[in-house]
C-alpha cells in the first residue's frame, strides 16, 4: 500500500507511474479505406492495412527516457559533402597545366583561390563529423544512465485527481508536475544535459 497523495489525502486514483505509462499505450490495427484503383478496363478496389500504438497525453508526460535522434542524415550529409569536396578537389589540379600569366606567386594565390571551395567543404565535413561523435556520446551516456533513471522512475505514484507525481518515501512531501518529475528522473540518469 501506498501513502495517500500530499495534495488531496486519498489513494483511490492513486497508481504506480510504471502502470499508468504501460496503460497509456493502445496497440490497434485494422482495415483501411476502400480505394478505386483503375486496372485495365475498369475498376479494382483495394483497401490498406492500418496499425500503430495509441498513447495517452499522461503517458507521453511520464515517459522516462527523452525520443531518440536519428544521426541518419548527418552521415548522408557527411558523405555527399565528402564527394562534393573530392569534386572540388580537381580544380587546382586543372590549373597545373597552364600557368598563369605573372610567376610563381601568381600560380601559388590561383591554387589557393581555386582551392577555396574544396577547403570549406572539407571543413563544413568535419564540422558534421564532430555533431556526430557528440550525438554518439550523448546516446551512449544516456543508455549509461538508463538503469538509475528506471529505478527512480518507478518510486513515483500518480495521483489521477491531482495531475501530479508523488514518491511514497520521505520525499512524499509535495506533489511534482510530471514535467519536473521527468527532470528529475532524466537528471537521475545524467542525461539531463
Amino acid at each position: 500500500m501506498t501513502d495517500p497523495c500530499p495534495s488531496c489525502g486519498l489513494v483511490d486514483q492513486v497508481q504506480h507511474v510504471p502502470a499508468v505509462y504501460q496503460g497509456g499505450h493502445s496497440f490497434f490495427r485494422g482495415q483501411g479505406p476502400a480505394v478505386a484503383v483503375p486496372t485495365g478496363d475498369g475498376l479494382g478496389y483495394t483497401s490498406s492495412q492500418v496499425s500503430g500504438v495509441s498513447v495517452t497525453a499522461v503517458a507521453r508526460a511520464l515517459d522516462p527516457f527523452p525520443p531518440p535522434r536519428r544521426s541518419g542524415g548527418l552521415l548522408a550529409a557527411v558523405i555527399v559533402l565528402a564527394m562534393a569536396g573530392s569534386c572540388f578537389l580537381l580544380l587546382p589540379f586543372s590549373a597545373f597545366d597552364d600557368p598563369p600569366p605573372g610567376g610563381a606567386g601568381a600560380r601559388a594565390l590561383g591554387i589557393a583561390v581555386i582551392s577555396l571551395p574544396a577547403v570549406a567543404i572539407y571543413v563544413a565535413t568535419g564540422v558534421l563529423i564532430w555533431l556526430y561523435v557528440r550525438r554518439v556520446r550523448a546516446h551512449r551516456r544516456q543508455r549509461r544512465g538508463v538503469p538509475a533513471a528506471t529505478q527512480l522512475w518507478e518510486q513515483g505514484w500518480f495521483c489521477h485527481r491531482c495531475g501530479g507525481v508523488y514518491f511514497a518515501d520521505a520525499r512524499a512531501e509535495r506533489l511534482l508536475t510530471p514535467a519536473h518529475f521527468r527532470q528529475l528522473v532524466a537528471r537521475a540518469g545524467g542525461y539531463d544535459r
